[in-house]
């Protein structure tokens, strides 16, 4: 009886621990935020719930602690910290303790510091509010905020076009195989692969077997602002034997005639190219507009093409090692890089097989995406959340010495003066001995 009194006793008290365990991080820390105002850096330090914490200053170097209780570090907020500086503020670090998280402040110089528990409100949850005071004024700005930071910067969009549709079924191949559905099949798999990949965002043409004319499908992705417009095909030919997958972009001479329809229609049309509008340009001008345009979108178009044909060789069997160019009317936005993915010959017997099968399709789609997103992530477009983070990856802070000028920092570290500007928040070209600048990627 005793023996069983004991077992049970063990139980219980290895229960409570593993309930205690479960709520050894209490508060998790969901954001922080920078201030810069009046010779004072604050930050604030929001959490899930109350928890106790406790500040304290280091020197050589100078340093601010803060020990939050309690506590674990939430996953976006430890990609994000090393966006958090100021004037005085060098950056932040953490570390995992017993029982709750560790912030290290480097500082720039000494600071009188002080922190004060902030209650939750209808806006925010409990908040630890930490004030880094120093001698030099600056007009009141908010710096960064962690969980609105990378909301700010929008999505790479990729516009999927399944060919033809509703009452078109396209090519008719063997095993009863029809062009609209396999290209329906694999543009769905495509967008799915493109939105799973963080930054990015796909944007169908059609979702359902319906039919689109060939305008309006350019005119959906330029609705979206998309970044590419992919157009999906599967080819047909007198010949069965033909075979093998192809990527095309627009050709020379499809660009010289769709110029000649955007001139066409100038006069009563308000149609942009790039961002600007051709109605109100005289003649000669809308035609160099637009020239530059198409070449700038024809040669960006072959290399996105060189790329996905890059991936897709290990999937299929192509028809050519090179991206083929042509006047398809699909590719003819002269402000959307554009390409068109001839995915096989369903008049071949192997490849109306191939397909036919989900898996094959898959796989398709799968080389696809990962052809337009390493090109992407080669070659982000500004503003986007994948230039952000590249640039973000690639910055590094500098500290302005005696003789520096903002003008030959950024000379010497080869980015624009107003980039450099924008990236440190300056308004104007003041800089101090020992202020610390980000250096972006040049």
């Amino acid at each position: 009886m005793h023996t069983k009194i004991r077992i049970y006793i063990v139980i219980f008290f290895q229960l409570i621990l593993s309930l205690a365990a479960f709520d050894l991080y209490a508060a998790q820390v969901r954001d922080i935020r920078v201030a810069q105002q009046d010779g004072v850096t604050r930050l604030v330090f929001e959490l899930s719930e109350a928890s106790d914490h406790r500040i304290f200053p280091l020197s050589n170097p100078e340093r601010i602690v803060l020990d939050v209780s309690d506590a674990a570090l939430d996953a976006s907020v430890v990609n994000g910290l090393s966006a958090l500086t100021s004037d005085v503020l060098m950056r932040v670090r953490y570390a995992r303790r017993e029982t709750g998280v560790r912030f290290v402040l480097d500082l720039a110089q000494k600071v009188k510091a002080k922190s004060t528990v902030l209650a939750a409100n209808a806006t925010y949850g409990p908040r630890i509010l930490v004030e880094l005071e120093y001698g030099e004024r600056k007009p009141a700005t908010i710096v960064k905020s962690l969980a609105n930071l990378s909301k700010e910067k929008r999505d790479i969009v990729i516009a999927i076009d399944p060919g033809h549709g509703g009452r078109d079924p396209g090519a008719l191949g063997q095993y009863k195989v029809r062009e609209k559905d396999i290209v329906l099949s694999i543009s769905k798999e495509l967008a799915k692969r493109i939105n799973a990949v963080d930054g990015f965002k796909a944007v169908l043409t059609r979702s359902t077997d319906v039919y689109l004319k060939l305008r309006d499908r350019s005119r959906v992705a330029r609705e979206a602002n998309a970044d590419l417009m992919i157009s999906v095909h599967a080819d047909a030919f007198t010949k069965p034997s033909a075979r093998g997958a192809s990527v095309w972009a627009l050709s020379l001479s499809g660009k010289s005639s769709e110029m000649g329809r955007w001139l066409a229609q100038q006069e009563n049309s308000a149609d942009l190219v790039g961002g600007i509008s051709l109605d109100d340009k005289d003649q000669l001008l809308a035609e160099v507009l637009l020239d530059m345009s198409m070449n700038s979108t024809i040669q960006m178009s072959l290399d996105v093409g060189e790329s996905v044909l890059g991936k897709m060789k290990n999937v299929a069997v192509l028809h050519q090692h090179t991206v083929q160019q042509a006047g398809f009317v699909v590719l003819k936005s002269p402000d959307i890089p554009s390409i068109l993915v001839e995915t096989g010959f369903v008049s071949n017997k192997t490849e109306a097989k191939n397909l036919s099968s989900r898996t094959y399709r898959v796989k398709l789609a799968r080389s696809i995406s990962e052809g337009v997103v390493d090109y992407f992530t080669k070659n982000a477009p500004e503003g986007t959340l994948v230039a952000w983070r590249k640039n973000k990856q690639s910055s590094y802070v500098y500290t302005v010495s005696r003789g520096d000028t903002l003008s030959e920092i950024a000379r010497r570290n080869r980015v624009s003066l107003s980039t450099l500007r924008q990236t440190n928040s300056l308004t104007n070209d003041v800089i101090w001995i020992g202020q610390k600048l980000v250096i972006p990627a040049g």
